[in-house]
């Protein structure tokens, strides 16, 4: 599994599970805010959608990288420093772990849909939701509760294919491929907004997330 850290950021506030970190990598267009989870060390956050924040990464130049405030109306911090020594580290990390420094399914979709929040982006919906069960206990121990971020295609009858997990914790308990087992059967929908603008539900990158919590 592929991941990504950000460490030295300024404390997460208490019992706040993720936090919104905005991503601008050059001097062009506009930060990409995504969700990262909060490590440990509260001064840590992991990407939840860490291969296709390194593919950006990976194009070089000077990153920024934006946190919002803790407070509404107040002051956001602004990090810029210059990865273009490092780019191609970056690159060489994906071959390793077995992720595309170019994904095909990005170079076709116009958007990714989603940034690593909880459920599904805003443009769509479950029409049948996917049920996963809990894995197998490895070695006798099993997560009381975890999460699965993922990516896949939207078809045009809202099944879902090429799907990729893009992050999961805890790892090692096989939390992935329980979710992806579970997939063939699920379909998606069009929000009514998103079907009024005329754009298909086919061809959709769509990135969710799928949240497990064991009952007592």
């Amino acid at each position: 599994m592929y991941d990504l850290m950000i460490s030295g950021l300024p404390e997460a506030p208490k019992n706040q599970p993720t936090r919104e970190l905005g991503i601008q990598v050059g001097d062009e267009g506009e930060s990409k805010t995504t969700v990262w989870t909060v490590g440990s060390q509260r001064t840590m956050a992991f990407s939840r959608i860490p291969a296709l924040v390194a593919r950006d990464l990976a194009e070089g130049g000077k990153l920024q990288v934006v946190i919002p405030s803790d407070r509404p109306g107040g002051p956001r911090t602004r990090y810029v420093m210059d990865v273009e020594p490092s780019s191609q580290a970056i690159a060489e990390t994906l071959t390793a772990c077995g992720r595309p420094v170019i994904d095909p399914r990005e170079e076709r979709a116009d958007q990714i849909e989603g940034n690593g929040q909880d459920g599904l982006p805003a443009a769509v919906m479950w029409r049948t939701m996917p049920r996963p069960t809990f894995p197998e206990s490895v070695r006798g121990r099993s997560p009381r509760m975890g999460y699965v971020v993922l990516s896949c295609v939207a078809e045009d009858d809202g099944g879902l294919t090429e799907c990729v997990t893009e992050s999961e914790q805890p790892p090692g308990y096989h939390l992935g491929l329980a979710v992806q087992r579970s997939l063939p059967r699920a379909r998606l929908k069009l929000t009514d907004e998103a079907a009024a603008s005329g754009r298909p539900l086919a061809g959709r990158l769509i990135v969710f997330s799928v949240n497990f919590i064991m009952d007592n």
